[in-house]
């Protein structure tokens, strides 16, 4: 599916630090549609959803201390392979691993980590947030890990492309900010091949 034009033309223009709010804002967007709106008992499910969302031990029951650091998981030069392009990476806010290009109007994208029991609202409410952040224009849902989604459209005007994968008790996450150069199904590909990878490399 293509995007408007003038959205491409706008986002080409957009300089890194812009863009990188784009990415930022959606993480808590998230995290918040996964904490609120719970009522007193939703404690019990929301841990239940995580510690027993699979019955294939992929996402195990018993999550850990501490998520992984993503940029040691997937430093820049392994980024750059999966993506095709080359990357430079440092930490974000957000538990997340920044990956960003030379060119500010490039493609950047960033991949993070968090525990599954940190999650208030549950892993399933912390997908649905992804779908309700942004105005969708395409999803897919991977094979990868546990109940994988990503999700590509629109949010306060920008393109942007999300996506999410339980395993081993983690929810690890990509965040997508296209350029030019990809379609909505080129952002779906990417962003899967990312997750892909992250999980892969934990």
């Amino acid at each position: 599916m293509s995007r408007h034009p003038l959205r491409r033309h706008t986002l080409r223009r957009l300089p890194l630090r812009r863009l990188r709010i784009v990415s930022a804002l959606l993480v808590p967007l998230v995290l918040l549609a996964g904490c609120g709106g719970d009522d007193p008992a939703s404690d019990d499910t929301g841990s239940s959803t995580v510690d027993g969302g699979s019955g294939d031990g992929d996402s195990g029951a018993g999550s850990p201390d501490e998520a992984p650091d993503v940029c040691a998981l997937l430093p820049a030069e392994a980024a750059s392979e999966v993506a095709g392009f080359t990357v430079t990476a440092e930490e974000g806010p957000f538990d997340v691993c920044e990956y960003n290009q030379e060119d500010p109007r490039a493609t950047s994208f960033t991949l993070g980590a968090l525990v599954g029991d940190d999650l208030g609202g549950g892993v399933e409410t912390y997908l649905d947030g992804l779908s309700a952040a942004l105005q969708v224009e395409d999803e897919a849902t991977p094979d990868i890990g546990d109940g994988a989604r990503v999700v590509t459209g629109t949010t306060s005007g920008f393109s942007q492309t999300a996506g999410a994968a339980l395993s081993g008790g983690v929810l690890y996450t990509v965040n997508l900010t296209p350029g030019s150069d990809l379609d909505a199904a080129g952002e779906l590909a990417l962003a899967e091949k990312l997750l892909r990878a992250v999980v892969d490399a934990a």
